[in-house]
């Protein structure tokens, strides 16, 4: 499965970026044959790290693998604020920062992969936990 570098692409000044090699790498550099990164490369790449990060920071205790770190974010914040955010508000605000971190580096010139592949992870992730409050199933 290929993997989207994190490393950022700066377009030349007065020229517009193209799509370069480390972009789309199986370990972090180029692969012998490259191609434009698909929405579909952002999209499992971005459901491999919330398996990763799931691994690596499930506190369950159920060994669920997952990432669950939104529900107690939110509650802490809103105990320290005097707020009332949702587990998806949550998600939300961090999209929106991908958002906004993306517009900035573009806005420079560049692109890191990194923004985007979170903002999908992160808009995945809102939409489960919208799923779940609203009490939707998957049926088999």
């Amino acid at each position: 499965m290929p993997s989207i570098s994190n490393t950022p692409q700066r377009a030349p000044t007065g020229k517009s970026a193209k799509p370069s090699a480390p972009m789309l790498a199986a370990v972090a550099h180029a692969a012998p044959s490259s191609r434009p990164v698909t929405a579909h490369d952002v999209l499992t790449a971005a459901s491999a790290t919330i398996n990763q990060r799931g691994a690596q920071r499930d506190s369950t205790g159920t060994n669920a693998r997952q990432e669950r770190s939104m529900a107690a974010t939110v509650a802490a914040f809103n105990a320290i604020e005097g707020t009332n955010l949702t587990e998806r508000q949550g998600w939300a605000f961090m999209q929106t920062l991908k958002l906004v971190r993306g517009a900035a580096t573009a806005r420079n010139g560049g692109h890191n992969p990194d923004d985007a592949l979170d903002g999908a992870a992160y808009a995945a992730l809102g939409g489960e936990a919208a799923a779940a409050a609203a009490g939707m199933t998957v049926q088999p």
